[in-house]
């Protein structure tokens, strides 16, 4: 996982229901800040909800317990500071795949995960660095049947920290995810001395393109609102990297929405690239796209 915001999926049964809050991660130097905020979750006052750090290993999710949970009124409102040592096997947050939230009740079917990636979650898949060791050579293979669709359940609106970058300023560029290699087609360029722009318009079915773990951003509100306004979404490298771009007006308050949402950085470098119609564009001097990194690759002219 990279630092930023996660939405938090209930799950009964094996099987997922809805959006409940999210998990905004920070982190600093082994040490990550996890903000979490639930609300209207199926736990009674007294319940005692677990906090699992995990990553996936073959069949199994392998995790440790890091916290426990304070639960009032059906809702969790925390912020905790986590030694990356706490994680399974000493991981650091790049190598866990989510963090899970489970009642200690055994026979218990729900609970709640955030993740980088959709997969079919199991609470029997569950098993301590230790369990699984021991184990995994007498085990066969179980890994869950890959899950082919594009999520596009809508989320509720959530609590909204506060927060925002100004456009194009430093912080504002993720880590990203290396998927050297990758081209897209159909795009167009711009050089210059110092740096090489392409871009082209995609539509929010394109967003399968991508490495599997950003398929969660179809299901992203602000992406879909932004998609329903202008018809369109942006797809750009720039030196290397690619960029998914959401069409929007900079607004500061906007700002501060697009970076709870995961697109930090606005810029109106891609808008003479694209050939926008009408409909697609505003002619208000401030528009242009919201955008996050999805690591690197080429598109091709």
């Amino acid at each position: 996982m990279n630092p930023g915001i996660y939405y938090l999926y209930e799950y009964e049964n094996n099987t997922r229901k809805r959006n409940v809050g999210f998990i905004k991660i920070s982190r600093h130097y082994q040490t990550c800040i996890l903000q979490i905020r639930v609300r209207e979750i199926s736990a009674g006052d007294e319940a005692v909800p677990e906090l699992y750090a995990f990553y996936k290993n073959g069949g199994f999710i392998t995790g440790s317990k890091i916290a426990v949970l304070d639960c009032t009124g059906k809702s969790i409102s925390v912020r905790l500071s986590v030694s990356e040592r706490n994680f399974p096997e000493n991981r650091p947050l790049s190598e866990i795949d989510g963090f899970l939230i489970k009642l200690p009740d055994k026979d218990s079917s729900v609970f709640w995960m955030a993740s980088s990636a959709f997969f079919r979650a199991d609470l029997n898949m569950l098993r301590t660095p230790e369990a699984t060791d021991s184990v995994a050579s007498d085990t066969p293979d179980q890994t869950p049947a890959p899950d082919n669709t594009v999520p596009i359940s809508p989320s509720p609106d959530e609590s909204r920290p506060d927060a925002g970058l100004k456009p194009d300023s430093p912080g504002a560029a993720d880590s990203g995810d290396d998927v050297s290699g990758q081209e897209i087609s159909d795009g167009q360029a711009r050089a210059s001395e110092k740096k090489v722009i392409r871009a082209r318009k995609i539509q929010r079915s394109d967003i399968a393109v991508l490495p599997r773990r950003f398929w969660f951003l179809a299901d992203n509100s602000f992406l879909l609102h932004g998609c329903r306004n202008y018809s369109h979404l942006l797809l750009a490298e720039e030196d290397g990297r690619l960029w998914l771009g959401v069409p929007g007006i900079y607004d500061p308050r906007e700002a501060k929405a697009a970076d709870l949402f995961g697109f930090p950085r606005f810029t109106e470098d891609y808008v003479p690239l694209l050939n926008l119609e009408p409909d697609e564009r505003s002619e208000d001097p401030a528009f242009g796209h919201w955008c996050r990194c999805v690591g690197t690759g080429r598109i091709k002219r």
